[in-house]
Parts: C-alpha cells; sequence; structure tokens
C-alpha cells in the first residue's frame, strides 16, 4: 500500500470515527529489563492478575474490529513473541486479510522465526536497539547476550528481506552512543527512528517499580539528540528546513492541547488484560472488552475522549511544531514532575540549536 493511499485512508477514517488500527498487546512480559520500561511485568504478576488471554479470545476481538473497518493490526508487548500462541494468532491474523506490524526487541527472531515471516509477510518488523555493543545492553536491559540475539534478529531480517525499522530509545544508560547506533542502521540498510524523549508513563502495576523520570536525559540533551536524528533524517534538507522553521513557529496559532491525534479517532489500544485505551500511555478512558462489546466499547472510547480536559499550559505557546508534546506526554508529565518544564525547556533548547545551526551555515 502506499504512503498516499495510507493517508487518505487515515484521513477518512480520523472524519468517521473508524478504527482503522488496533494495537494488540499480546503480553507484559519481557525478556530483557530496561529500567526505563513502563509495561514489562513479572509473570508472577501477570498470573496474579488473571494470566493471558487465549489465541481464540484475541481472534474473537479482531473479527468484531474487522466489522468496524480495522485494516491494520499492532502485535506488540512485552515481548510479542513470548506470547504462547504468537504464530497461531499471526497466521490466522493474516488468513482474515489484516495488514499485521510487529513491534519486538528482536532477541526472537531466529532462523525459524524469520521464515515463518518469510512465508507470512507482515508490513513490517519493527526492531529497537538499545546499544551497540554487549557492554551497554548489560547496562541498559541487564543482558549482555541482548545485543547478539537482537544483531542476529535484525540480520536475518534482511536477509529474508522483510521489511524492517529500527527504533532507537535514547536514555542516560546508553547517552552518547547515538551515533553508533545510527550506522549500525546504515551498515544493515535499515531506516531508523530515533526517540530521545522518554514519556515519564507509569501503568498502575508497576507503580514504584520503575525509574523512568530518573533514567531519561536531562532535556537540554534530549533536544541535542533530537535535532542530530533530524539531521540524519532530512540530510541535505536539514538546512532549509532549519531555516524555515523559524518562520512557520511565528504563524502558528497557540492553542491548548487536546487529543488531537489518531487515538480514539481512527486508532487504539488492547492492553494484555484485553482493556480499550485510546492509546498505550493513557490508561484513561478504558473499556474492558470482556465487559462492554467491542462496538459499544468503541462508540464509547470516542466520545469520553472528546471530554478529556485540554492542557491549557501550552495555550500560548507557538512552539508546539518543534515539541514532543502531545496529551498523553502533558498529561504524564503533569502527573510524575508536577508540570510540563521537562518538555519547554527541551522544545526552547531545540529552538537555540536550530538558530546555532543556521547561523553556523550563513557564517561558513
Amino acid at each position: 500500500m502506499s504512503l498516499e493511499l495510507e493517508e487518505r485512508l487515515v484521513a477518512k477514517a480520523n472524519q468517521a470515527k473508524i478504527p482503522l488500527t488496533v494495537n494488540f498487546e499480546l503480553t507484559p512480559i519481557c525478556n530483557l529489563g530496561c529500567d526505563m520500561c513502563f509495561i514489562r511485568t513479572e509473570k508472577s504478576v501477570v498470573d496474579k492478575l488473571g494470566g493471558l488471554h487465549t489465541v481464540e479470545e484475541w481472534l474473537d476481538i479482531a473479527r468484531e474490529f474487522k466489522k468496524l473497518g480495522t485494516l491494520f493490526i499492532l502485535l506488540t508487548g512485552g515481548e510479542p513473541m513470548l506470547y504462547p500462541g504468537f504464530k497461531e494468532l499471526y497466521a490466522e491474523l493474516k488468513k482474515m486479510g489484516f495488514i499485521l506490524t510487529i513491534n519486538t526487541n528482536g532477541t526472537m527472531i531466529d532462523e525459524p522465526m524469520a521464515q515463518f515471516f518469510h512465508e507470512y509477510t507482515p508490513r513490517r518488523v519493527n526492531v529497537t536497539l538499545y546499544g551497540p555493543d554487549r557492554d551497554y545492553y548489560q547496562r541498559l536491559t541487564h543482558h549482555a547476550d541482548g545485543f547478539d540475539r537482537c544483531m542476529r534478529g535484525l540480520k536475518l531480517l534482511r536477509q529474508y528481506n522483510i521489511d524492517t525499522k529500527m527504533n532507537i530509545s535514547l536514555v542516560k544508560s546508553n547517552e552518547g552512543t547515538h551515533q553508533q547506533l545510527l550506522q549500525i542502521a546504515k551498515d544493515l540498510d535499515i531506516p531508523a527512528v530515533t526517540n530521545s524523549y522518554m514519556f515519564p508513563c507509569m501503568r498502575s502495576n508497576c507503580a514504584g517499580k520503575r525509574h523512568i523520570v530518573d533514567e531519561r536525559l536531562d532535556p537540554e540533551t534530549a533536544a541535542f539528540e533530537s535535532v542530530e536524528f533530524m539531521k540524519y533524517k532530512r540530510e541535505d534538507e536539514f538546512e532549509l528546513y532549519a531555516k524555515e522553521i523559524h518562520h512557520i513557529i511565528e504563524q502558528y496559532e497557540p492553542r491548548p492541547i487536546g487529543l488531537d491525534c489518531r487515538a480514539a479517532s481512527s486508532s487504539c489500544w488492547i492492553n494484555w488484560q484485553q482493556q480499550l485505551s485510546p492509546c498505550v500511555m493513557l490508561e484513561a478512558p478504558r473499556f474492558d472488552l470482556h465487559q462492554v462489546p467491542v462496538p459499544e466499547a468503541w462508540k464509547q472510547l470516542v466520545t469520553a475522549s472528546t471530554e478529556l480536559p485540554k492542557h491549557e499550559e501550552c495555550a500560548g505557546c507557538k512552539l508546539k511544531l518543534v515539541c514532543e508534546v502531545c496529551y498523553a506526554g502533558a498529561a504524564h508529565e503533569k502527573k510524575m514532575c508536577g508540570n510540563v518544564d521537562y518538555l519547554c525547556r527541551m522544545a526552547h533548547k531545540k529552538v537555540e540549536i536550530l538558530k546555532q545551526e543556521v547561523k553556523h551555515e550563513e557564517n561558513s
């Protein structure tokens, strides 16, 4: 499917409130132990909370969403390939006509799994790389062999011509490795996306067990790394972007931040307990799909999401176009930190760096 066609589908789905994309969080269990992860949950806790749901339960939900117009499904976790019925569920969803994407840490992709994806081709496999070597993997994920297994997975995906994207998450534990990670993506000929802003998100069943605010980069460093990724992504167009963004900012009409993304308009999230919410970051509004039928749950989610209060802190700011803020991000910043200062500092630093880039080019 072409990007242009997909954009047109999304626009129509947003307008008509059709759940074009649904995210299935199959399991919160993971074989890595990243300190900044807000989803990972120990199996003992999962079992106490009722355990994982069956393949047939997920397929029942998929059938209902298909009737509502769903075309794309993301399979994620935790580590989704640790879900006991992953291959069976994946194959059945493919047979139903869904276009499937997978979020993974790459460590479970061995030869048989790569062959499976070659037979049942996904739209894309998104692989997160947490460091450039075993030492950084030990520091960040607490599993040094995760690096070797992830690299094996990436190479197998390339070998079998599976569309792959590399996700790069930057935190204090891998600070200073950005260029090395981008170089790995270049060497493997895989497109990369860098996230230098970490949501201070915390799920209720993980409360007190994560240290995301302590683990993430300071806002000025996060801003620098964000601009570095702009350079990488835009390449020859970066200079023009840096020059034009200041003019665009001046013309921007400041307004409060509402839930104005695809969440609860054309996409939604279903966690491992099969509770429906707008996105991975928002636990509310939330509807249990074992108590509320899918069509009614989606309808109620759309209505409840339009009633969420806006974030007035951003009402007078013109920096939205360079800011990492979204509705969920602002909500969690205020909940965890008491304000949105981190995002403000990051946005102002990005503008400062972009201005410096323009001056440097003019003087060179």
